[in-house]
């Protein structure tokens, strides 16, 4: 397992992940984050499971460790931008 924080890009966030290897893909946790600011928590909308794993389709889960980096990455800033606007992902 590896611990990393992320820093958004405003600087304003962090964000504190665990990339566990699970045979031939890397699962995320997020340990730490902001809070939703108020909007709908549903795994749909914010695409992170209760127990803070991130939601990834079947087969499509990081394989490598800087792919689950940049996809947690991808992640942190889509929650900021849905915590500000409460628009989810089309």
């Amino acid at each position: 397992m590896i611990t990393k924080t992320y820093y958004s890009k405003n600087g304003l966030y962090y964000f504190v992940f665990d990339f566990i290897v699970q045979g031939d893909h890397i699962k995320i946790n997020c340990k730490e984050r902001p809070s939703f600011n108020g909007h709908d928590p549903s795994v749909s909308k914010t695409h992170i499971y209760p127990s803070n794993d991130l939601c990834f389709v079947k087969g499509r889960e990081p394989r490598s460790q800087w792919e689950a980096e940049m996809r947690a990455k991808q992640w942190s800033e889509y929650i900021l931008e849905y915590r500000r606007t409460g628009k989810a992902q089309s």
